[in-house]
């Protein structure tokens, strides 16, 4: 077929124009150059000593960080936004290692809903969680691929967002949604939260690791496992354990030949020892363990990643919510006790109310650790725990949860000390007056 000369002209700048919005879709924040001046800086890991500093960010990243005597002059032919911190703490974003985005409603609620609604509700969650101040989030079990590429590509605003994919439970594990009256699962055709993401339901391990597999072949930096009970799931006791030694070394070794790592849900000594001798590298919750498993924790380097405001009365604890409640104390104080790493995590899912509780967290853990112990664990020591995603890591080009050269521009600017009264944190509206994401302003609300 033959084009004339004015029609292929005219093909040529459709195909210019499509490739030009396509680029534009591809890289969405590209952010101006932004300075932000005298700042007091708390980096991820300590205060810096000097009362005045300057951050200069471009492309997304911090490219400098000065004494602001000393930090390159912004010459008056830049295209560059400054902002006059004012002697203000300026902070990492801040990480939550354990949160669902993808679940915000209850799960019969959900199991009901059109999908489209669900994700929509999903969308404001993660809109809220970002003006909390949480730049990243680990999402510990759901279908948040989707939100994740919308947020990445500009489309909405929200964290960036470390996915899971479908927990993997056995059956009966904390992973079965199915109702009581369910067909037995041989042979069955997936349960429709099974078929939306929430779960997978695998017994063996051969299809351990075709679970792990298909969520690492849908985007997974992580993978996740029930090990043990849960409290959200109807029918598995609380200290019931899950998985076989085999089949939670196939989920390890099907993670790790991607270059990844296995976090797993468990309470109990039980569980939680097989997963580490199995070689996952994350606990979620643990809040039964006794002392010769914490050690073990210890000694192997495996993260801790508890939450304290959700399991500590913010409803009452019921149940089998009861046990957990009462070991929460006992978990804090032997992970202090053995320097075990703790990372910083809300497992906040199910309605708006809940997801608000987000911020409590850091008050919560003041009866344990001190306020700079919990803004370590709300950034450095969160990023060394998202870091062991390796390859799989989405935002791998730079370092997150600290402030130095090089690292990615995830930035707050607080009224008031939080290293001398954290609980101001918990009203993130009022006092979280400048938000930076990617190096883009996400609020300013500065003079």
């Amino acid at each position: 077929m033959k084009y004339s000369s004015c029609v292929l002209g005219t093909l040529t700048a459709s195909l210019l124009l499509g490739a030009a919005v396509l680029a534009a879709a591809a890289e969405p924040n590209a952010a101006p150059r932004l300075v932000i001046k005298n700042a007091r800086i708390f980096d991820g890991r300590n205060l810096r000593p000097e009362r005045r500093l300057t951050l200069r960010i471009t492309d997304g990243k911090i490219v400098e960080v000065q004494a602001d005597e000393s930090a390159t002059s912004v010459g008056e032919t830049e295209s560059v936004t400054v902002i006059d911190a004012g002697g203000r703490l300026v902070l990492p974003g801040f990480i939550d290692a354990h949160v669902h985005p993808s679940i915000p409603l209850g799960f019969t609620a959900l199991r009901e809903a059109d999908p489209n609604y669900a994700a929509n509700r999903a969308a404001v969650e993660a809109r809220a969680m970002l003006q909390r101040g949480f730049t990243t989030i680990r999402d510990m079990g759901g279908p948040s691929f989707g939100l994740k590429q919308a947020i990445d590509e500009g489309l909405i605003e929200g964290p960036r967002i470390f996915p899971s994919g479908a927990m993997i439970s056995q059956t009966s594990g904390h992973g079965d949604f199915r109702s009581r009256d369910a067909a037995a699962r041989a042979g069955d055709v997936p349960d429709v939260m099974e078929n939306r993401g929430y779960g997978a339901i695998a017994d063996g391990e051969a299809a351990v690791l075709t679970a792990v597999r298909e969520q690492l072949r849908s985007g997974a930096s992580q993978i996740k496992v029930a090990a043990g009970g849960g409290l959200s799931s109807m029918y598995d006791p609380i200290d019931s354990v899950q998985y076989l030694e085999s089949e939670l070394k196939a989920a390890v070794r099907a993670a790790a030949d991607w270059g990844t790592y296995v976090a797993v849900h468990a309470y109990t000594p039980t569980a939680i020892r097989r997963s580490v001798e199995a070689g996952v590298k994350s606990i979620e919750h643990a809040h039964l363990i006794d002392d010769g498993t914490m050690k073990l924790i210890a000694e192997r380097g495996v993260f801790l990643s508890p939450q304290a405001y959700v399991f500590g009365g913010a409803f009452p604890m019921t149940g089998k919510g009861a046990a957990i409640a009462i070991g929460l104390d006992r978990m804090m104080k032997l992970a202090k006790q053995y320097n075990v790493r703790v990372a910083f995590g809300t497992d906040v899912f199910g309605a708006p109310r809940v997801y608000g509780w987000q911020s409590k967290e850091f008050g919560a853990r003041l009866q344990w650790f001190t306020p700079l112990e919990i803004l370590r664990q709300a950034t450095s020591i969160n990023a060394e725990l998202l870091a062991l995603s390796g390859p799989r890591n989405p935002y791998g080009g730079a370092a997150l949860g600290v402030l130095e050269t090089g690292a990615w521009a995830d930035l707050l600017i607080v009224d008031g000390d939080p290293l001398e009264n954290l609980r101001l944190l918990e009203d993130p509206e009022r006092n979280l007056r400048v938000i930076v994401k990617n190096g883009k302003i996400v609020k300013n609300t500065l003079p």
